[in-house]
């Protein structure tokens, strides 16, 4: 289950400021505390590691019926330097604030790990929009803004259908669909996978 996430993304990109020449803008990065060890505790997303139990250092939220939350961002970061627009896109998992009740369970961890590779999916595909925007900063804020909150919306909508589908992991053939979905995806957009 992907949902704090999304509250703090909906949050950055409703309020997301103007693009500024020579600024150090981050529209959509979301900052979890000032505390350099807690910033340390996020892992960028790396096809070489894996998301274990240990990842998981949040507590479980009181009342809340579901079994883990995998707190994963795309973080943005984008200026205008010597008038060219540069910009970073980062698929982060946010460990202090995803959590598991069952610590145990390799199937809900595989079901936690495919959340945050859709993530990646979606940083890829966030990417691959920013760079077709081109370099120059004329009206950049106009046209990336827009951009990436659609990028936003998608990630969420399809977030939210992986868990509603794949009933949140129990439907094992579905799941497995959406794996290799998502495979398939990150090899299609390989040239996109970090820039």
């Amino acid at each position: 289950m992907v949902l704090i996430t999304f509250l703090l993304s909906f949050f950055s990109w409703l309020f997301a400021p103007v693009l500024k020449p020579e600024s150090n803008l981050k529209p959509l990065t979301t900052s979890v505390s000032a505390d350099k060890n807690l910033a340390s505790e996020n892992i960028a997303w790396s096809s070489d590691r894996r998301l274990n139990w240990d990842d998981f250092k949040g507590l479980p939220e009181e009342g809340n019926p579901h079994h883990a939350v995998t707190a994963a961002n795309l973080a943005v970061d984008a200026k205008c330097s010597n008038n060219e627009f540069v910009y970073e896109v980062k698929c982060v998992f946010l460990a202090t604030q995803s959590w598991s009740k069952n610590k145990k369970s390799e199937k809900l961890l595989y079901h936690e790990q495919l959340h945050f590779d859709l993530t990646e999916v979606h940083a890829r595909l966030l990417r691959k929009k920013l760079a077709a925007l081109g370099t120059t900063c004329t009206n950049m804020k106009d046209r990336m803004n827009p951009t990436v909150a659609e990028a936003f919306k998608t990630w969420k909508a399809e977030q939210l259908e992986f868990d509603e589908l794949s009933r949140h992991g129990l439907d094992a053939e579905v799941q497995q669909v959406w794996a290799d979905n998502i495979s398939k995806r990150l090899q299609e957009l390989e040239a996109y996978k970090k820039m």
